[in-house]
């Protein structure tokens, strides 16, 4: 088995892979959400549900191997991408604490990525 080394193009491949994921489950979660709760057309939820198949597969594009690791670290890009979501979507505008509870989230989680390990 290689040992993993992050690089330049890993980093911004594993980035780009968080938000890719993001907007597909808030997306998705967003259409469904729309349909049931504001009666927006049933193929909005349809579509909503495919996005979200789609998302399953998004993470798998990660360039680490680590199931758990991935996952975890993406939850803090859940939270951060729903505020912005929320923001541009809904009119929600953040307040000071889902901005600090947003960013701390993100901050914890890159540490979680980024952190030097013994392979």
């Amino acid at each position: 088995r290689l040992v993993f080394r992050w690089t330049v193009a890993k980093v911004v491949q594993a980035l780009a892979v968080f938000v890719l994921a993001g907007i597909a489950e808030i997306g998705g979660g967003w259409l469904v959400w729309m349909a049931v709760r504001e009666h927006k057309p049933w193929w909005w939820a349809l579509v909503g549900s495919l996005v979200l198949v789609l998302y399953g597969f998004i993470p798998t594009f990660q360039p680490t191997d680590s199931f758990g690791r991935v996952y975890a670290v993406y939850g803090g890009f859940f939270i951060a991408l729903s505020y912005v979501w929320g923001w541009i979507f809904d009119g929600m505008k953040p307040d000071m604490g889902d901005i600090l509870g947003g960013s701390l989230a993100l901050a914890a989680v890159l540490v979680i990525l980024f952190w030097p390990r013994r392979q």
